[in-house]
């Protein structure tokens, strides 16, 4: 595949996340009364919005550049790479179901331990630091999130 026509389809894909993203953030727990800036899901549809610009932008960049044919090399050279891909897919689509069920902080702490455990180079994985970053980042969300703008998470039946 020329990296034109990667591209563009890398453009579409990226435009079509955006919209799921867009429709998605609509069903995300609102509060009632105050700014609705602040609900749940305004700065979702900000990233939206700005992926399907960015988005569009790349497919058009990549219709006006002279078609070439440099060959563009995949991104997964070896097995653990795609591997490595695959479960953090797995973990991205398990990630809501996991938080319905078990709530916001929970969720995000697993998310993110499973995540930096797998991604780490396996001689510098540190178990207390990697535990340690993932609650430190978890409870600042939650402190900023849910107690100073009182933006309401998925309540599971832990925390």
């Amino acid at each position: 595949m020329t990296k034109r026509n990667a591209d563009i389809t890398a453009g579409i894909a990226f435009f079509a996340f955006a919209g799921l993203l867009f429709i998605g953030s609509g069903f995300m727990p609102t509060r009632n009364g105050g700014i609705p800036a602040l609900n749940t899901g305004f700065y979702p549809r900000i990233l939206a919005v700005l992926l399907a610009i960015l988005s569009v932008l790349m497919v058009v960049e990549a219709i006006r550049k002279q078609k070439t044919e440099e060959q563009v090399e995949t991104w997964w050279n070896t097995k653990s790479a795609f591997f490595m891909f695959f479960i953090t897919l797995l973990l991205l689509v398990a990630y809501p179901p996991i938080m319905k069920t078990f709530g916001f902080a929970t969720a995000s702490f697993l998310f993110i331990t499973i995540l930096t455990w797998l991604l780490s180079e396996k001689g510098n994985r540190k178990p207390v630091w990697i535990i340690g970053i993932s609650l430190g980042i978890t409870a600042i969300v939650y402190v900023i999130f849910k107690m100073i703008l009182a933006i309401p998470f998925p309540q599971g039946m832990l925390l």
